[in-house]
């Protein structure tokens, strides 16, 4: 009885043995590695960021805004015709069909500069707004249509100095704009 429990403890220490050795150490299976190429992202100004024909209060500091929709309006300031027509700043976006990208626009205020007076005058641009929402620390994400194009509008608030402080010129600055993937 003893050789036979020996012979049963023999086998199954000899198929331990076996099976310890066909156990495998390592084991490799295929994965797929990808990329993506994206076309390079363009941008276009397509008009400027117009704030229109105004008038200083004659004691009162005041403001207008230009919305994205090509809407203005003014506290303390009268609107009046002119040779520059309100509108939002506008822009194209070309990239990538139907992938996502980001527009950053400054959160700090720019100046906008008397072209026909002395140079020193200016007046302050503010609380830039974006059409495709509202923006975080300055910037918004948006996506490309299908055929890889997208457009927005930019809209701010102009500060101006009652009348006898803020010298009668034409006005200009610059709006900085970035798209990224």
């Amino acid at each position: 009885m003893k050789k036979v429990i020996f012979y049963i403890l023999s086998i199954i220490t000899f198929i331990g043995f076996i099976a310890t050795s066909k156990a495998q150490s390592s084991i490799a299976r295929p994965n797929e590695a990808n990329a993506q190429v994206l076309s390079a992202i363009g941008l276009t100004a397509t008009q400027s960021l117009e704030f229109g024909g105004i008038i200083p209060a004659a004691s009162t500091a005041g403001t207008v805004v230009m919305n994205t929709s090509d809407v203005r309006s003014a506290i303390d300031v009268t609107l009046v015709s002119s040779s520059v027509t309100p509108k939002s700043a506008a822009y194209t976006v070309g990239g990538t069909g139907l992938v996502s990208y980001t527009i950053t626009l400054s959160t700090a205020p720019f100046n906008l500069t008397n072209t026909t007076g002395s140079g020193n005058e200016t007046m302050a641009v503010s609380d830039i707004t974006c059409s495709k929402g509202t923006l975080v620390n300055g910037s918004i994400v948006s996506a490309f249509d299908a055929s890889g194009a997208d457009f927005f509008s930019v809209g701010g608030t102009l500060h101006v100095a009652q009348a006898a402080n803020q010298t009668p010129g034409y006005y200009t600055g610059t709006l900085i704009v970035t798209v990224a993937y």
